[in-house]
């Protein structure tokens, strides 16, 4: 019994030391942290047993730090505007202080972001952006005589909706309100009306301000982000297989992770961030392999090019970077590199189609070209992601455009342009029989159907289907792929 006592105790010892290290490594942040208030937010200090929160607030959102002080210590970095939307979220162990600050400079950069959306900032279209930038003249004018804290801008149709998606309200002039239908189902998260006639054909400036006021007032759903209670879940167990995702979507990057054992679903959670770098993949399975020791496999899905364990992702500056060896050198684990839309396809194809033959299309809102994955028997054709370099080489070489390529990524009639000729060379070259696509910019299939009508026989178009989302088919893409993986 005495020495069952005298082990007890040294763990006590043992655990109240570690316990002390890791109150000092959290103390010195936060208060770097304190150090970094600069008139732009307050900062507000919350304590319980386990755990220290900081609360940065402004007038558009609030920023949480949050030190949690379990098993293992635990940083999240959050941020909430005041429609109770998380527009950031990541969390981490707390090992490198360093590195911890190098994320806290990036949230902070996200939330004096937020600021500048106190004001509401309302954009008016018309066609080529004259007769609104004259009427924005006098709007702005008279919201500042007014004490009205509306801001106006002005562009033409061309860039509507790169600049649109920002905004809190898109005004459509009469004169091209037959593409009100189009912009409002495309840019569902905001409300975008028609400028009353009466309003701008005589230059309403106070009418216009009303008319602009009860339409943000209305009652309009917030699409709150999935992020998980990511402490919580990490506490319900042990698991086999890490999967970590990333996509780029509207101008964010979702990471998200999912540990499965036993064919269970044990933790799982989803970063939202505004910019992605290399590390946020190691700070996911620092985190995880921590909290879950018995991880053997890591699959990592990603955009860019797959080869061999290499990936290229220009737009994250990765460049035939060896990730699969990289990280097992790291862990110690085995790492399965996968392209994401070779999982969507795949993942499409079983929860949609029975596992059927399928070519996926995927087109985020200012890519230029997209991604392809053709799903054939149960398997992606093709090596590298992309359908394979020659699949996508022959595609290419078959596609030509009247203009540009990249001035056509900021409209739908761009988009739809797009998606039609490269749907047409994967058509012409592949014999596929049905297409499945995402693009926000799209609004519907048919409209898309039409367009390859011009370039081939109707009765040459395959069935062309639409979705709205894709996170939901990449978790059980990878799973079937990581079968023909271990092979």
């Amino acid at each position: 019994m005495k020495d069952v006592f005298v082990v007890s105790e040294t763990t006590e010892l043992e655990a109240e030391t570690i316990m002390d290290e890791s109150m000092k490594k959290a103390e010195s942040l936060l208060n770097w942290i304190k150090e970094q208030q600069d008139g732009s937010y307050r900062i507000e200090e919350d304590r319980s047993d386990n755990k220290i929160t900081l609360i940065l607030h402004t007038d558009c959102a609030d920023g949480y730090v949050t030190v949690n002080f379990l098993q293992f210590t635990i940083a999240e970095y959050r941020i909430v505007n005041k429609a109770e939307e998380t527009v950031f979220y990541l969390h981490f162990e707390l090992v490198d202080e360093e590195h911890a600050r190098y994320l806290f400079k990036e949230m902070k950069e996200a939330l004096l972001k937020q600021q500048d959306s106190g004001t509401i900032n309302a954009l008016l279209c018309c066609t080529c952006g004259l007769t609104t930038s004259y009427f924005t003249m006098k709007l702005n004018e008279t919201a500042e005589a007014s004490g009205t804290d509306i801001h106006f801008d002005a562009v033409p149709y061309e860039k509507l909706y790169e600049e649109g998606s920002t905004r809190d309200i898109v005004l459509i002039a009469p004169q091209i309100g037959y593409r009100l239908k189009d912009a409002a189902a495309i840019m569902k998260d905001i409300p975008v009306r028609e400028i009353p006639v009466q309003i701008f054909s005589n230059y309403d400036a106070l009418g216009m301000i009303s008319f602009v006021k009860e339409c943000v007032a209305e009652k309009k759903e917030t699409k709150k982000a999935e992020t998980a209670d990511a402490i919580g879940s990490l506490q319900a167990g042990n698991g086999a297989l890490l999967y970590v995702s990333i996509v780029d979507m509207e101008g964010r990057t979702q990471l998200a992770y999912r540990v499965c054992s036993d064919e269970k679903i044990v933790a799982e959670s989803q970063i939202v961030k505004e910019k992605y770098v290399f590390s946020d993949i190691e700070d996911i399975i620092d985190l995880v392999t921590r909290t879950n020791p018995d991880i053997h496999e890591i699959c990592l899905v990603t955009p860019g090019s797959v080869s061999e364990g290499k990936l290229t992702y220009a737009k994250a500056g990765i460049i035939s970077m060896p990730v699969a060896d990289m990280l097992k050198e790291k862990y110690g684990i085995e790492v399965i590199l996968m392209n994401v839309t070779d999982a969507i396809a795949l993942g499409y194809s079983l929860r949609e189609c029975g596992g059927e033959d399928i070519a996926f299309y995927f087109l985020p809102t200012g890519s230029y070209a997209g991604s392809f994955a053709l799903v054939h028997d149960g398997e992606i054709l093709g090596t590298a992601g992309y359908l394979g370099g020659d699949q996508l080489s022959a595609i290419t070489s078959i596609t030509t455009f009247p203009m540009n390529p990249f001035s056509l990524q900021n409209t739908p009639e761009g988009n739809i342009e797009l998606a039609a000729r490269y749907m047409t060379g994967l058509i012409t070259y592949t014999g596929c029989r049905r297409i499945a696509f995402y693009a926000k910019m799209i609004p519907e299939a048919d409209v898309l159907r039409r367009k390859i009508c011009e370039f081939i026989r109707e009765e040459y178009v395959p069935e062309i289907i639409k979705t709205e989302s894709v996170r939901r088919y990449i978790y059980e893409g990878a799973a079937e792929l990581l079968k023909h993986y271990r092979k």
